[in-house]
């Protein structure tokens, strides 16, 4: 049987340590975001079609590829309005890389975003498995991901972590992914200007990071994901811990008084 969800995964920040020290300074973004954007199989092409529109409203080119980090801040917040009307879920894992403990851990190559991806792949399972319903949608509640085919990544080791993972839960660690809602085996790749929903992911993860990174005076952006906030994936009507995942824990307790996240107490 065909998969019930689409989730379209793609990332913004970087995965450096070398963080500003003065505001000229080029450096390391503060915080790693991995976002998916998730649809229904049966209405993807329909919800994803929103790029075309996209395209039609900014007067680009009909197979324009749309890059959030092109667009200026109207534009931006146009985008947002837009895709806060669809039927569809973004969902969020931010790393604030300053408040990892053993950051020398993840330093190592990818250890930083398969980090992220288990904890994406939670809450996508988590989404298939509370929203699926088969006499009404169709499918076998699982769920297709599709990665931004990022140059040089090892998505064969990406799928034997999460494959390693699940060996982990059986034997009774504390792993909580739902891999009968996201096996391993249904991770793919492809280019996002061959994908609407890759370009429509790496809106959600732009405005994910807008909302969260400082700029060179300390200020963030979260408008963008303000007015995304309808379809933010939310349970029990929370979408703190679902939609939006803070990581580490400790990066909740160094960030509190943060003038610039103050909007995060609003965020229901």
């Amino acid at each position: 049987m065909a998969a019930s969800f689409v989730a379209y995964v793609d990332e913004a920040g970087d995965e450096g340590f070398k963080f500003r020290t003065s505001p000229a300074m080029q450096r390391s973004s503060d915080w790693f975001v991995l976002a998916a954007f998730v649809t229904r199989k049966q209405t993807d092409l329909e919800t994803v079609k929103l790029i075309d529109q996209v395209r039609r409203e900014f007067e680009l080119p009909p197979r324009k590829h749309v890059h959030w980090k092109d667009l200026k801040h109207p534009k931006k917040v146009r985008y947002a309005q837009l895709m806060a009307g669809l039927q569809a879920r973004a969902i969020g894992v931010c790393v604030h890389k300053p408040s990892l403990l053993e950051p020398e851990k993840f330093q190592e190559s990818y250890r930083l975003y398969f980090f992220a991806v288990r904890y994406l792949m939670e809450r996508v399972s988590w989404l298939a498995r509370d929203r699926h319903d088969t006499e009404k949608w169709g499918g076998d509640g699982t769920v297709d991901v599709l990665f931004s085919n990022r140059q040089g990544m090892p998505y064969d080791k990406m799928r034997d972590y999460l494959r390693h993972l699940q060996v982990q839960q059986a034997s009774g660690q504390d792993v909580r992914i739902d891999f009968a809602n996201v096996p391993p085996d249904r991770i793919t790749t492809q280019t996002p200007g061959r994908s609407m929903g890759l370009q429509l992911a790496d809106a959600a993860a732009g405005a994910f990071f807008n909302a969260i990174e400082t700029d060179a005076f300390g200020n963030t952006e979260p408008r963008y994901l303000t007015t995304m906030s309808p379809i933010l994936y939310r349970h029990q009507g929370m979408a703190h811990g679902y939609g939006l995942k803070l990581l580490p824990r400790e990066a909740s307790i160094n960030l509190k008084d943060h003038a610039a996240l103050q909007w995060l107490a609003g965020l229901k």
